[in-house]
């Protein structure tokens, strides 16, 4: 399964868009080379069915899996694996969560006078949704979210904030959901998308360059 979003008939824009953010995502890992983007991004827009889409997700080191599966379902944790509740504190002091582990079904954070990280990145979260509740007062709390990942944020702010920069927004069927809430007062809550080092964001970028370019040029 490719993960391609729904179109009631034809390729849609959305889709097409879709596609291009997975190549260049692709492009970015050296899964594809200058030359399979550029011959990919051109029957991007030369699709006239979801199937000529679908073609151009494979992953020419395994044609049986397809490029859009490395951001999403490769996060995923089995279900018997997954903890069913966890929880990070920091008064007067601090935590740091990172490298690779398996975040609880819920989670719940507390940091008061203090401060924490929760680094996503190289963890793994179990199929649908999970869940991070969380209580600052006058403390500060940072969540590193991977590519691939979709967040909902709910939280709400008295005298701090809550803020997500760096979305990137996925349509992969079976990608993780992320949902974040609480309360922070006189403190704030860091959601910050950072899946890829400055050299795959650069390659990442000029990727969707010459997508743009190409779509111009289409006509599209």
């Amino acid at each position: 399964m490719t993960g391609l979003p729904y179109a009631p008939a034809g390729v849609s824009d959305v889709q097409r868009d879709y596609v291009v953010q997975v190549l260049s995502a692709a492009f970015a890992t050296d899964r594809l080379s200058m030359e399979q983007l550029d011959e990919r991004l051109s029957a991007v827009y030369r699709a006239r069915s979801l199937g000529d889409l679908e073609v151009l997700l494979a992953d020419p080191a395994d044609t049986n899996r397809s490029l859009a599966d490395e951001a999403s379902v490769n996060r995923v944790a089995a279900d018997p694996v997954v903890p069913a509740r966890g929880a990070a504190l920091a008064v007067m002091g601090g935590f740091d969560r990172r490298g690779s582990w398996i975040v609880p079904r819920h989670l719940r954070v507390v940091a008061a006078l203090g401060g924490g990280q929760l680094d996503l990145r190289e963890a793994k979260l179990g199929a649908g949704v999970t869940e991070i509740e969380i209580f600052t007062l006058m403390g500060g709390v940072e969540i590193f979210v991977p590519v691939g990942v979709r967040v909902e944020v709910t939280g709400m702010a008295v005298m701090g904030g809550f803020s997500v920069s760096g979305a990137e927004a996925t349509e992969h069927p079976d990608a993780p959901v992320l949902r974040i809430s609480g309360l922070a007062v006189m403190g704030g809550v860091e959601v910050k998308h950072k899946g890829r080092g400055k050299q795959s964001e650069k390659r990442y970028l000029q990727a969707l360059e010459r997508a743009q370019k190409l779509r111009l040029r289409s006509g599209g």
